[in-house]
């Protein structure tokens, strides 16, 4: 279910490139398959299913659940590992970054800097790595003395497609912005739920006038260094450690198929690092 433009954001492509090197030092047999489409299985796995998965898949909506694709059905009796975050009602083990600790991380960053009025922004509201990181995000704001902390989460006017594709325009943020903008109070720290939305983010202020360090404090999770790396301040985010998740799914995988199904499932969170930058300034009195 997922397009190609979400397959090459950094932290997914490093991801993958982790589990394809642990899985080649381990002497796997690997094979490297998309499915945009539960429906139409690829060929390459009509004829012969893999002893075990790897998977990656939009973490948005419940394709898997709302499929009546006997592909699926067959998938879920094959160990499962899956990488960055699990999908709404899919089955098996999963290896992905702590997203509560990545969004209280963030509500800790703006909160040392003086910052009371808190927003979140999101333009995937049904994505269940976003949804976490909100949660860590207005824990820690609520516990840490914030005044107010509010969510702007609402996708775009035309809505999300499958295959599922990375937002790529600032029309995806614009509105969410603009209600920013206009809230009463006005919130002053700004949590994003990824790199790629900051990027949209930083753009959707410039072009009301607004810059990211003098009118806004942002922060946000990821690390996706080759989108990031043009953004002016630089961003303050959270790096997940992506491909060190990719090398401990394979590493979770094994122990999977060394003890089988009578193992309880296994859900494995990295911590992840902060990375400063120079989005985030004191809120001057």
């Amino acid at each position: 279910g997922m397009g190609s433009s979400l397959t090459a954001l950094p932290t997914v492509a490093s991801t993958i490139a982790g589990a394809e090197k642990t899985l080649a030092a381990m002497g796997a047999r690997t094979m490297y398959v998309t499915v945009p489409d539960l429906e139409k299985p690829p060929e390459a796995l009509k004829s012969r299913l893999p002893d075990a998965l790897i998977l990656e898949g939009a973490l948005q909506g419940d394709m898997i659940g709302s499929s009546n694709s006997a592909f699926v059905e067959k998938l879920r009796s094959i160990p499962t590992v899956w990488i960055l975050g699990r999908p709404q009602n899919a089955w098996g083990d999963v290896v992905g970054s702590n997203d509560f600790e990545v969004g209280s991380m963030a509500a800790r960053s703006l909160l040392d800097a003086g910052h009371r009025d808190l927003a979140f922004v999101n333009p995937k509201p049904d994505h269940v790595l976003f949804q976490r990181r909100e949660d860590g995000f207005r824990a820690a704001a609520r516990r840490g003395g914030a005044e107010s902390v509010l969510s702007f989460s609402e996708p775009p006017t035309e809505g999300w497609h499958l295959p599922l594709q990375a937002p790529e325009h600032v029309e995806v943020v614009q509105s969410l912005v603009d209600k920013i903008i206009d809230a009463s109070p006005r919130p002053t720290g700004i949590f994003t739920a990824a790199d790629s939305i900051a990027v949209l983010v930083y753009r959707a202020l410039a072009i009301r006038g607004l810059v990211v360090g003098r009118d806004f404090s942002l922060v946000s999770g990821n690390n996706d260094v080759s989108l990031i790396a043009g953004l002016h301040p630089s961003l303050t985010t959270f790096d997940v450690n992506a491909f060190s998740i990719g090398q401990q799914a394979v590493r979770q995988l094994a122990m999977r198929l060394r003890h089988g199904p009578e193992m309880p499932g296994v859900e494995v969170f990295l911590a992840p690092q902060e990375v400063v930058g120079e989005s985030v300034v004191p809120l001057k009195d």
